[in-house]
């Protein structure tokens, strides 16, 4: 295709050959809508490269994908443009919007973590005397990493207690048994979620509190169950309670 006009209201594009296909399209005003108001039909052969699909632009759609598995397969990608978009994509190209999807996920990431302060705070405004607790743990790195002034120097995240105020309150209306599990996160850093669960007087699971630590070891239990033997009352009362 060749853009014979293109701007903010309307584009009118042409075939680059000699056939006379032509597209009008025009955008609804008030509205992030295009309409396509005219097409022809194309006389000539269908190519399968187009110059506009280039990295930059295939990068952020595959933002999903590499989310869910960061090393895909770069001929999981040139077969996955074929069969949806019926272009072709070389390793090539490929790598490198693999590589501008994986900065998208890691920077998203990223400014989650540095947020996270912000919504712990908004988590007590929103449920007034819940319980929210964070550790982390000092920057490791050699003294060469030090010396370099693009090192980011701030403590890194370790582990997140979250523990709400109506989960406790319906608890302690609930059987006197706490459930005890924990999962892997398949996130893009990892890490595993345990959590302490009860059962409502309709057999019904409800949660009680829950953590993110960096892995199901004997510390980071010991560090869960510290806190929350304490928010339910101390050791002598939960010595009431079936684990």
């Amino acid at each position: 295709m060749k853009f014979i006009k293109n701007d903010k209201i309307r584009v009118r594009v042409a075939c680059k050959k000699t056939c006379k296909w032509m597209a009008v399209l025009a955008k609804i005003p008030d509205e992030e809508t295009w309409q396509l108001r005219k097409v022809g039909e194309h006389n000539c052969s269908r190519g399968h490269k187009l110059r506009i699909m280039n990295a930059k632009w295939l990068g952020p759609q595959l933002h999903n994908r590499v989310k869910e598995s960061l090393n895909l397969k770069l001929t999981t990608i040139m077969d996955g443009s074929q069969l949806k978009w019926g272009i072709q994509v070389g390793p090539s190209k490929a790598y490198k919007a693999r590589g501008i999807a994986k900065d998208l996920v890691d920077g998203s990431f990223r400014e989650q973590y540095v947020k996270i302060y912000d919504y712990t705070h908004g988590l007590m405004r929103s449920n007034p005397h819940s319980i929210v607790k964070v550790s982390t743990q000092p920057f490791q790195g050699s003294e060469e990493q030090l010396q370099v002034p693009s090192v980011v120097l701030c403590p890194h995240f370790q582990r997140m207690y979250i523990y709400f105020k109506a989960c406790k309150e319906s608890f302690f209306n609930c059987r006197s048994i706490i459930g005890l599990d924990g999962c892997f996160l398949k996130g893009y850093y990892g890490g595993q979620l345990l959590a302490a669960i009860g059962r409502d007087p309709n057999d019904q699971i409800m949660p009680i509190a829950f953590v993110v630590v960096e892995g199901e070891t004997k510390k980071s239990w010991a560090w869960f169950l510290e806190l929350l033997v304490g928010d339910l009352g101390g050791v002598s009362l939960c010595k009431t309670y079936l684990l």
